[in-house]
């Protein structure tokens, strides 16, 4: 038997500790918690976008585990079954994972559905306590509306004949608050995973100039990951979706795979619908725009419908569930949406006009109506 030098022991030995940290380094392991009965319906679902991944981990005796590769900081998203069947429907709700390692997260059930914290993580706590400054804040806004315009006044913000003065007045407050907050943590946490989170997902309530400024007080390496290189992508999409840009061209594919391109429109009015078919505003929207589309669709007009669709079959489905008269599109890697038009929420509706210039943009109900009266008589 070959005799093992000094030398070699410890090289094997800082071998086996390299390894082992490598190990951890690559593995999240989640430890979880019920608190509140189940009703039976003992699954934790945990699932993430980028990377693509889906878990399920079954509850038994008021704990479940998982465990996953970690590749980058990610938000790990939580949905229950409980909430699935209870009450209809669930609300994906995210931790932050900024390194590898143990994370114990608590499923706390009570009547208005499951919520999910973790004591774990330094990204994670900066995300919750900005989270729970959001909810305070949510409550002191709407205090505010019901003492002005009455009790009832969060019923009165929706339906046909919505209270616009109050939405108006309300999205104002929470554009400021939002702004507040997202200044105050990302000015204070330039280095922190959270940062780039809570940027990129409130990028909508900031303006352009308080938005850049914001992302170049991220560290170097918030900006190179995922969320940090979304919010540079906005900053440069926003200056070519303003009203006067011309967008570029661009090709997709439609519902027969035929390739569908912004040019194949030049030289007509064209409202461009981002929408999903998970979007339940943007479907409730359809029969309106069919009569819009019926009434001007010989005055040198057109609709061209873009989902942003991951899930294909869903979009064929729901195009053919739908089947809207007009040109349809899928857009699932977002590099339309996200990198030419910089669409943030669904419904977002664009118009350009014959030469291809963007004329309008975000416009609902009345507004609509009334701008293509005025372009189309």
């Amino acid at each position: 038997m070959k005799k093992i030098t000094t030398s070699a022991r410890i090289l094997l030995l800082f071998t086996a500790l390299s390894t082992g940290a490598y190990a951890q380094q690559k593995t999240v392991v989640i430890k979880g918690t019920v608190v509140g009965d189940t009703r039976g319906y003992d699954r934790i679902d945990m699932y993430s976008r980028n990377p693509d991944r889906y878990d399920s981990m079954t509850v038994t005796n008021k704990t479940f585990s998982g465990e996953v590769p970690f590749e980058a900081p990610y938000r790990q998203l939580f949905a229950s079954l409980y909430d699935s069947k209870v009450r209809g429907g669930y609300a994906p709700q995210a931790i932050l994972i900024d390194k590898p390692g143990t994370y114990r997260v608590v499923a706390r059930i009570d009547s208005t559905g499951t919520h999910y914290s973790s004591p774990d993580g330094a990204a994670q706590q900066v995300y919750a306590a900005f989270n729970e400054e959001m909810d305070k804040t949510w409550d002191g806004i709407e205090k505010k509306m019901k003492d002005k315009y009455g009790a009832d006044v969060m019923k009165s913000l929706y339906g046909k004949n919505a209270n616009a003065a109050a939405g108006a007045e309300m999205e104002a407050m929470e554009k400021a608050a939002i702004n507040k907050l997202v200044q105050h943590y990302v000015s204070k946490n330039p280095g922190s995973y959270a940062s780039a989170v809570i940027l990129q997902r409130n990028s909508g309530s900031l303006d352009d100039k308080t938005l850049t400024a914001l992302y170049t007080q991220l560290t170097p390496a918030i900006k190179a990951l995922r969320e940090g290189e979304a919010v540079k992508t906005e900053i440069a999409a926003r200056k070519l979706s303003v009203n006067g840009a011309t967008p570029a061209d661009f090709t997709l594919k439609n519902e027969v795979e035929k390739a569908v391109k912004l040019s194949d429109y030049k030289g007509k009015y064209v409202l461009i619908d981002f929408w999903a078919s998970w979007c339940g505003p943007c479907r409730a929207a359809f029969p309106h725009m069919r009569e819009l589309y019926a009434q001007y669709k010989d005055k040198n007009f057109e609709i061209l419908s873009i989902s942003t669709d991951r899930d294909k079959a869903a979009w064929l489905k729901a195009v053919k569930d739908e089947n809207n008269p007009w040109p349809q599109a899928h857009d699932d890697k977002g590099e339309v949406s996200k990198n030419t038009f910089n669409v943030q929420v669904l419904p977002t509706l664009f118009l350009l006009d014959p030469k291809g210039k963007i004329i309008a943009q975000k416009l609902e109900g009345e507004a609509l109506d009334k701008k293509l009266k005025e372009l189309l008589p």
